[in-house]
């Protein structure tokens, strides 16, 4: 019989007894019957288990517990860091304007091929600065008093009436920055909107923001307005507009399609001009 089997008989019998007589009672305390139990319980529990094949337990690497103090771990992870840093290549180098050119309307055929050709990237107005929160008539004075006059207006397009809303542009200015990087400045959406888009070669598309900063935003506030006088072409009111600055307000007006053949308009002064306004709200 196996002794958990026959412990327990023993234990049965033992009760039994300890219910009949008092003498068996007065030799084996309950305490002593229990810890006599766990006894043979484990007896029985180790001959079992000794009967099943002896599998071991699969292997764990000790776990690293780190100290808020523990000044080794610091030092090896800045020496990993600093291998790591090593390890890479060195940073491209930020773009610079070291010098400018503009562009002048009788130089742009020269350069007509090779700005037709390049691969623009462009920069909207997405910043705070001045040259983003400005109304583009007032850039546009500006520019006139930095660099004189566009590059191109719509007077040298071919077939302005002809050309797609996004192709209707009041003016460009091209820049040869370090003598090397093509650079364009021209109108959002004619004098009624704000900021200019700036457009480079895509060779330089991370760079714009840099270009952007350097170039343009160190000039403008400091810039005061000069006046001037341009054609705009309203696509969707299929209008012709003369827009422009006086020298002491900005003004639009209303005209018929201008002979281009004449050249630009020039400048107007004082009271020949009347405000500018959104042309939606003189309908």
């Amino acid at each position: 019989m196996p002794p958990l089997r026959a412990f327990c008989f023993f234990l049965v019998i033992a009760c039994s007894a300890s219910a009949g007589t008092n003498a068996w009672a007065q030799r084996i305390s309950s305490s002593e019957l229990l810890l006599r139990y766990l006894q043979a319980r484990t007896e029985f529990l180790a001959e079992r288990d000794a009967q099943y094949p002896f599998i071991p337990l699969s292997y764990r690497s000790p776990q690293t517990v780190y100290l808020p103090g523990d000044t080794v771990r610091v030092w090896l992870e800045n020496l990993q860091h600093q291998r790591l840093l090593a390890s890479l290549p060195e940073p491209l180098p930020l773009f610079t304007v070291e010098s400018w050119k503009k562009i002048s309307p009788l130089h742009a055929p020269a350069f007509q091929e090779d700005f037709d050709l390049t691969q623009w990237a462009f920069t909207g107005s997405n910043s705070r600065s001045p040259v983003d929160t400005l109304r583009t008539a007032d850039l546009r004075s500006r520019f006139q008093t930095l660099f004189g006059s566009p590059t191109v207006t719509l007077v040298e397009s071919s077939d302005p009436d002809s050309l797609q809303r996004e192709q209707i542009v009041e003016f460009e200015y091209w820049f040869m920055l370090n003598d090397s990087v093509r650079v364009v400045v021209l109108d959002v959406n004619g004098p009624w909107d704000r900021g200019v888009v700036l457009a480079a070669d895509q060779e330089y598309r991370s760079h714009l923001p840099i270009i952007k900063r350097e170039f343009l935003e160190q000039l403008i506030p400091d810039a005061d307005r000069t006046p001037f006088a341009d054609y705009y072409y309203n696509f969707d009111q299929q209008t012709w507009y003369l827009t422009g600055f006086d020298g002491a307000s900005f003004f639009d007006r209303r005209i018929e399609r201008p002979d281009m053949s004449t050249g630009r308009p020039a400048a107007i002064r004082g009271s020949e001009s009347v405000p500018l306004d959104d042309p939606n709200e003189n309908d």
